[in-house]
């Protein structure tokens, strides 16, 4: 079924309107003129488009241009005909590794492909490039590599003054769908195609792969043959019985991956028009792992769904008004309504040892998947304790590949750190809201948060450490919200900080970071806070923890009360402690005797979605903690019937000494 959906895909976009030629970048062009005489090397060599904005440097890349199509070369030599790397157009090495017999080899079977179609055609211009190579092979005639030229940079070759290139000539490309079709009739073996349901010739190699995040420049294999591990139900490998034990044609294959290849490449060329380039259809979850998306028809979902998981506000702005306003509506957690719905694909690939590895195939409906997103950025959504950068703000909501970034240890280089399995589950659970989100994604994003939350004050790493755990946060949310939606035993997780929760891990959260506050206001920034020393004792064994903690409490409040010039303040975080502590029978004793031991009626552990609950608890009960006067009245509205140690009035934040001397009195 996939190569069945990338063969229609190939179809519809008419990726291949002439199987015997492909598109290529060819990236230089040997001139010759009369007689083999060398004129020259020219450069087609020009700088990438990047975005605007983008510190990305750009690389030269060739001329994209139709060539002739002869598959791909696996191992061993083989000449392509009329364009191809330096070694066979002119038998010369950038790099200066390759033996000399070898490369006069290269150029010699160059040559001869070349001499092939002078016999046959007669034609001035190949005639030319025969003599040059053979004046070459002779060494009548020396060529030196222009600077910059890569290995694998393709040459072609132009005759005289001659604007077009040889292999572009008409003569030229009517000799080469003769090589063609005589090579068909030769092969012809009459087997039906699993694909298109035909008899045709099978194919003996499948096309490879271009782009595939971790695998070989030169090309991965989505499906190959070259093991007995392959070889099942008495099918084997032969010369007169090629790939017989899952035959598909040459026409199947070419039009799948080329299909695959259009889906994988940043920048598509156009086959109707090589300056042209079709939508970017993939998105990278990771180093080795990446994602193609297509419709059945051409829609503005298939053309700009990558836009939507990544979040890119501003791609989004440049589309259409209608595409614009879904997407937007989509981050924002509210479902859209498509006019015509129609099938959708989606294909996860991973690269290496020199194959693509299929992580997921996902068949699904465009309705279903806008609904799916509207569900998954509902899920997602927290308030960030996270400041907006200091040019813009934070986009509507977190982009999958940042998601996936923030799960992995800050040892690896972010992006190779992620495990492709969790990538592609994550993913899937995107696209489907009947699904739970990965379970090691969850483990991970408590494990990273408690981890790297210390690290925060690092002043050249601590906006980006706290924009990864406002994406914990939403990762820990969206998995528990999941989770209690299906087996409806609690209530979901609100996106701001929620006074009525009675989860124990939940309040548990909400006590260490008034704890925390408190601590600031007594004593300012220090080395090892709290939180540095105790968040992940205190999230996974509360007991053992907070008595300790509670009792520093009562010296830190003391201090803050002489010190502080907001001791409103104060009271309200005491007030705060004593109402999350009513919640669990402890005896706050007024005594500052380290002997004395409070009467804990703490939780002696916490189960992992307990302390995804605490998690949660302390992120948005810090952001609480810190919201301004105007957010702070919101809040009051919105919450009013929250108990009153939540409920901050103004003058309680603006009175310095009646207010604590009003609240003792109560």
């Amino acid at each position: 079924m996939i190569l069945k959906a990338l063969y229609d895909l190939a179809i519809r976009e008419e990726l291949v309107p002439d199987p015997d030629f492909e598109i290529k970048p060819v990236s230089w062009v040997v001139r010759v003129g009369d007689r083999g005489r060398f004129l020259g090397i020219e450069p087609l060599k020009q700088a990438e488009k990047i975005p605007e904005g983008s510190k990305k440097k750009p690389k030269m890349l060739g001329k994209q241009m139709i060539v002739p199509y002869q598959g791909s070369r696996t191992s061993g030599d083989r000449a392509f005909f009329l364009v191809d790397k330096s070694e066979y157009t002119l038998g010369l090495d950038p790099k200066g590794e390759r033996e000399t017999d070898k490369l006069y080899s290269r150029l010699k079977m160059f040559n001869d492909q070349v001499e092939q179609c002078w016999q046959t055609t007669n034609h001035s211009a190949v005639q030319a490039i025969f003599l040059f190579l053979d004046s070459l092979l002779k060494k009548k005639q020396e060529v030196i590599l222009p600077d910059g030229c890569l290995t694998n940079d393709l040459f072609a070759f132009s005759y005289s003054l001659d604007i077009y290139r040889v292999h572009e000539l008409e003569e030229v490309k009517k000799y080469w769908k003769g090589v063609c079709s005589k090579t068909i009739k030769d092969e012809c073996n009459g087997k039906i195609c699993l694909i298109t349901g035909h008899k045709s010739l099978i194919a003996d190699k499948i096309p490879l792969l271009k782009n595939v995040p971790g695998g070989s420049t030169s090309g991965v294999s989505l499906v190959s043959y070259n093991s007995s591990a392959f070889e099942s139900y008495g099918w084997e490998e032969k010369t007169n019985l090629p790939v017989a034990n899952a035959a598909i044609s040459s026409d199947g294959a070419l039009l799948s991956m080329k299909a695959l290849n259009r889906l994988l490449h940043p920048n598509p060329p156009d086959p109707q028009d090589p300056n042209q380039t079709l939508s970017k259809q993939n998105v990278h979850l990771s180093s080795d792992t990446v994602v193609c998306y297509w419709t059945r028809n051409k829609s503005a979902l298939s053309d700009s769904f990558g836009l939507a998981i990544e979040v890119d506000e501003e791609k989004v702005e440049a589309k259409p008004a209608q595409v614009a306003e879904m997407y937007k509506s989509l981050w924002k957690g509210i479902p859209y309504e498509l006019d015509k719905p129609d099938e959708f694909y989606s294909l996860v690939l991973s690269g290496g040892q020199g194959r693509a590895t299929v992580r997921d195939w996902i068949e699904s409906n465009t309705q279903h998947v806008v609904d799916s997103l509207a569900q998954y950025f509902a899920d997602l959504r927290i308030e960030r304790c996270c400041p907006a950068p200091k040019k813009g703000k934070h986009p509507e909501s977190f982009s999958l590949p940042l998601l996936l970034e923030s799960l992995a240890d800050p040892k690896d280089r972010r992006k190779e750190g992620i495990p492709s399995a969790i990538g592609a589950q994550f993913y899937r659970a995107s696209l489907d809201k009947k699904l739970l989100f990965p379970q090691p994604a969850f483990s991970r994003a408590i494990l990273r948060y408690r981890a790297e939350l210390g690290k925060e004050r690092d002043e050249s790493k601590g906006w980006f450490v706290k924009n990864w755990n406002d994406a914990r946060a939403a990762i820990i949310k969206a998995y528990l919200n999941r989770k209690y939606r299906k087996e409806l035993t609690q209530k979901e997780v609100q996106e701001k900080m929620n006074p009525n929760c009675t989860d124990k891990g939940y309040l548990l959260g909400q006590l260490m970071s008034v704890l925390e506050k408190l601590q600031t206001e007594a004593l300012g920034n220090v080395n090892a806070s709290i939180i540095d020393r105790c968040f992940a004792g205190a999230s996974a064994s509360p007991k053992s923890v907070f008595g300790s903690l509670l009792r520093n409490a009562r010296h830190h409040a003391r201090k803050a009360k002489d010190e502080s010039k907001n001791k409103g303040q104060i009271f309200n975080l005491e007030r705060l402690i004593d109402q999350i502590c009513s919640q669990f029978d402890v005896s706050l004793k007024k005594t500052e005797d380290p002997k004395v031991v409070y009467e804990n009626g703490f939780p002696a552990y916490l189960s992992q979605e307990q302390q995804g609950m605490f998690v949660l608890g302390y992120h948005q009960m810090r952001k609480w903690l810190w919201m301004t006067r105007e957010e702070r009245d919101i809040w009051n509205g919105e919450y009013s019937d929250a108990s009153r140690a939540y409920l901050w009035e103004k003058k309680e934040n603006n009175l310095e000494t009646s207010t604590e001397e009003k609240g003792e009195n109560q």
